[in-house]
């Protein structure tokens, strides 16, 4: 058990926890319905970018009065690096990226001067970067097109809340960085079973992968459309080296055999 949390910190891990109850994760569920209705609309994509960054400043909030002290340049720096996504083109920049666009909103344009670096990689970067263009919104920059709701702000939702922050303590380890990113998930747990009846499963999962870059499986994944650091796109998945697909086979049906006879 933790010790007694001054009162200062509780409540600055209670405002977090109740942002995400109430306005965070009701409007990023919102966002991933409207995602996979392909009915994304400009001002939701902006609002969704607004609140990605808005919980940042949550979470340095408690990091200052736990006394943590960090720009919030070189908070946002930690994120990218401990949320990366291997094999990703895309990987390493996401909230840094959702930081310029947001300030990008509130000023029209960027300082290139105090953003000298992310306009380096990405060019200039204005309002007027985010295209709505058939059902989606677009991040359009030097080098650049793709799907922002998919492959930025899904994403690091995701990470910035999928934890057990029910409880206080828990808000707080988490802010601390008292966490352990996985690559596990629940694919890989499926995968680990020896069940015969989980073999149907694990064939379908191993058949339906869901591409690194915009988290769609391959039917619905549009980055062939997209330019990522001038290169064009194309459906990115990681296909399991150690799947055995003649034993997950062998387990399906019991006719099966490895020579195929």
């Amino acid at each position: 058990m933790m010790t007694p949390l001054n009162p200062e910190l509780e409540q600055a891990c209670k405002d977090y926890s109740r942002y995400i109850e109430a306005i965070f994760g009701p409007a990023m569920t919102q966002l991933k319905t409207n995602i996979d209705a392909g009915q994304m609309e400009l001002h939701q994509v902006f609002g969704a970018n607004l609140f990605v960054a808005h919980a940042v400043d949550y979470i340095q909030a408690i990091r200052k009065v736990d006394g943590i002290l960090e720009t919030r340049k070189d908070l946002v720096r930690k994120f990218d690096q401990t949320f990366s996504v291997n094999g990703a083109r895309f990987s390493n920049r996401k909230f840094e990226l959702i930081d310029g666009i947001n300030n990008a909103l509130k000023h029209i344009r960027l300082d290139p001067k105090r953003y000298r670096q992310l306009e380096q990689q990405y060019g200039p970067i204005s309002f007027q970067s985010l295209v709505e263009e058939k059902g989606r919104v677009l991040c359009i920059l030097d080098g650049y097109r793709f799907d922002y709701a998919r492959v930025v702000l899904r994403p690091a939702y995701q990470a910035l809340t999928g934890w057990d922050l029910y409880a206080i303590d828990d808000v707080l380890e988490f802010a601390r960085g008292g966490f352990v990113v996985s690559d596990w998930s629940q694919d890989d747990a499926l995968m680990a079973s020896a069940d015969p009846a989980d073999a149907p499963d694990q064939m379908i999962a191993y058949c339906n992968p869901n591409c690194d870059d915009c988290g769609e499986g391959e039917p619905d994944c549009y980055c062939a459309e997209f330019v990522y650091d001038g290169e064009q796109g194309q459906f990115e998945s990681r296909f399991r080296a150690d799947f055995d697909f003649d034993e997950v086979m062998s387990r399906i049906s019991g006719a099966y055999r490895r020579d195929g006879n």
